[in-house]
């Protein structure tokens, strides 16, 4: 059976190049908002640029690296405060530093202690650990008691008890959780490498556009990195799918 075809969401993205339309016709300014031709024009330019895919695989490498590992972390550390409510305690304090800390207060900080070069990955994993380890400690938090209680009567809580029973349970909430720290951690690594300016990088070439007063070439590597946030939120989505459907 053929699903429906998403009409309001497709009015929705009408309405926003309506907007742009209309703001761009009444501005009149190409430097300061582009319009819609213009832009794709930039874009289809962008596209024929070997360069431009060196530095989309770069920005693209240095998230997954980061989302990966920091996923990892999160899994851990939300497994350690499910079997002890002592460690939970013990890790709020951090899990709530990190998520009032300012992204700008980070950005410096790091920039001195590891570098241009590596400090977008370290803020980027600093802003998505903590979304990951809620987002999984919530799904843990929604397991049946029941369920807790029969495996406490038969074998103690274990790594082998998480990763065959827990970690099966609380999947779509870890895959809700991977969904909002991709789309969070392409913001927060493009603005990193934009203030870090680490070679080959999206945020690098984004400022140097910037400096050549290239607005429609900001405007298209903006676009770029919204239809790469969407392919990958709509990749892991159909994984989810995929495996609550077994």
């Amino acid at each position: 059976m053929n699903k429906k075809f998403p009409y309001y969401t497709f009015y929705g993205v009408v309405f926003i190049f309506v907007i742009w339309l209309i703001a761009s016709d009444i501005i009149n300014n190409a430097f300061v908002l582009p319009s819609i031709k213009l832009v794709f024009t930039s874009l289809f330019d962008l596209l024929k640029e070997k360069g431009a895919y060196v530095v989309l695989f770069a920005t693209i490498l240095r998230l997954l690296v980061t989302v990966v590992m920091s996923f990892l972390i999160a899994l851990l550390l939300a497994s350690l405060a499910v079997v002890s409510k002592r460690f939970a305690q013990f890790i709020r304090p951090l899990i709530i530093l990190l998520k009032t800390i300012p992204v700008a207060s980070i950005i410096i900080i790091l920039l001195i202690i590891v570098g241009h070069e590596r400090s977008p990955l370290f803020i980027t994993a600093l802003v998505v650990l903590p979304i990951l380890y809620e987002g999984i400690l919530g799904g843990m938090h929604t397991i049946d008691k029941t369920i807790i209680e029969e495996i406490k009567m038969i074998s103690n809580i274990n790594h082998h008890i998480v990763r065959q029973i827990f970690i099966p349970l609380v999947f779509p909430a870890m895959i809700t959780a991977l969904i909002q720290s991709i789309g969070l951690g392409l913001k927060v690594m493009v603005m990193s490498e934009f203030i870090a300016q680490p070679n080959h990088s999206i945020g690098k070439m984004i400022l140097i556009e910037k400096q050549h007063l290239e607005m429609a070439r900001v405007f298209a590597w903006t676009l770029l990195i919204i239809v790469i946030i969407m392919a990958i939120e709509w990749l892991i989505y159909r994984i989810k799918k995929h495996f609550v459907m077994l």
